[in-house]
């Protein structure tokens, strides 16, 4: 076991230094605050038993062993002497600190302990593990329904590991590829980033097979400038792009790019309440198990509209989701609620503009440290904001 003091402005600082010189596993022993310096002292291969060999006084908070006057207003402190005193031969309930460090292991003073531990924690409160779990997820965007499973009793310190496998059980991960040929329909809502994920993917095919692999077709007739936006992605890769107004035109296109193995095809963005939504839907809902469906999630959806906007394309068959602009919101656990609520896998996230390398696939670490790295910056920014200039700030 190696055991090393790290001293520093403030905690975040101090874990930075841990993590950089004892790893990931490294394990907290103590920490307290001396002369404005936060002080940890952290261990990596921790034993326990070989820990506690080494005290020679019990591990009550600091102020307990340096200002022992001051006892007598910490309530929690007392009733732990009392339970000590109780659970120990009368013989020994007069001992010193220096004895009560190494009491009999009996099983009334474990139950004594742990009834107080439980006592204490109703009455004031989650620990300090606990809690910095629970700040953790709400950071990340996640429900009280969904926090109360992490944080079930026991599982506090491994919330990371229930998170992770309760993610890859209830989402999963999509077994869609780009590696086999295919026909590759994008649909969602306005917004979402539908053409630019489709320029991503297909560049990403041009690069591994040529252009003559790969045809582009879109619905998009209705936004503005949106079959621009398209074509210009396709003059530049070199491929050939089909405006599609109807199912004839659709099947027209099928056949005239038969003898290309990738068929990507971008849709128009509607509200959820428009007919014209339904319509093409059937269209490509009548592809049939041939056709990929994937649906473009923003992550900077939650809530109700999360769950009113995306309602109708849950009618059809999809392969999998698309979580798009990870990089413009600070938590999207509201999004993988949603999917894990539609046994909907994750395909590929995308987090920038830039064609095709902002586009990847989604093993559940990678997503994990997104969801972390986000909540973290997202907790730095309000720690950090002085306050709206128009909300009482300096001008």
């Amino acid at each position: 076991m190696k055991i090393k003091r790290f001293s520093g402005a403030n905690t975040r600082e101090v874990l930075q230094q841990i993590r950089g010189t004892l790893g990931p596993d490294a394990v907290i022993l103590s920490n307290r605050e001396s002369d404005g310096e936060v002080e940890i002292v952290a261990a990596i291969d921790f034993d326990e038993k070989q820990w506690n060999e080494t005290q020679s006084i019990p591990a009550w908070p600091e102020p307990l062993r340096t200002h022992p006057e001051k006892t007598e207003t910490f309530q929690p402190a007392q009733l732990s002497a009392k339970a000590a005193a109780i659970a120990l031969p009368q013989s020994s309930a007069t001992a010193s600190p220096r004895d009560l460090s190494h009491p009999p292991a009996s099983a009334p003073l474990r139950d004594e302990l742990q009834a107080l531990k439980q006592l204490v924690e109703r009455r004031w409160g989650p620990q300090p593990v606990q809690q910095s779990a629970q700040e953790s997820l709400t950071e990340m965007g996640f429900s009280e329904k969904w926090i109360k499973e992490f944080l079930v009793q026991g599982e506090s310190q491994e919330w990371e590991q229930v998170l992770l496998s309760t993610l890859q059980e209830k989402v999963g991960i999509s077994q869609a590829s780009l590696e086999k040929p295919g026909l590759f329909v994008l649909m969602g809502p306005t917004g979402s980033g539908k053409t630019t994920s489709i320029a991503k993917l297909a560049a990403a095919q041009v690069l591994r097979h040529g252009p003559h692999s790969v045809a582009l077709l879109t619905t998009d007739t209705y936004r503005i400038a949106g079959v621009e936006q398209l074509d210009i992605y396709a003059r530049i890769l070199g491929v050939p792009l089909d405006v599609i107004k109807g199912p004839e035109d659709l099947l027209k296109s099928l056949e005239k790019h038969r003898d290309r193995s990738w068929i990507f095809i971008d849709t128009i963005g509607m509200g959820p309440r428009d007919p014209r939504l339904n319509e093409q839907l059937q269209w490509f809902a009548a592809l049939g198990a041939d056709a990929q469906r994937f649906l473009l999630v923003p992550a900077s959806l939650s809530g109700r509209n999360l769950a009113t906007v995306l309602q109708p394309y849950t009618d059809i068959p999809l392969s999998g989701a698309i979580i798009s602009k990870v990089d413009e919101t600070p938590a999207f656990a509201a999004v993988l609620e949603w999917l894990a609520a539609q046994h909907l896998p994750v395909a590929w996230y995308s987090d920038g503009q830039k064609v095709p390398e902002d586009m990847h696939e989604a093993p559940w670490e990678q997503l994990m440290n997104l969801l972390k790295m986000n909540g973290a910056l997202q907790k730095d920014k309000l720690a950090d904001d002085p306050g709206s200039r128009y909300h009482g700030g300096q001008l």
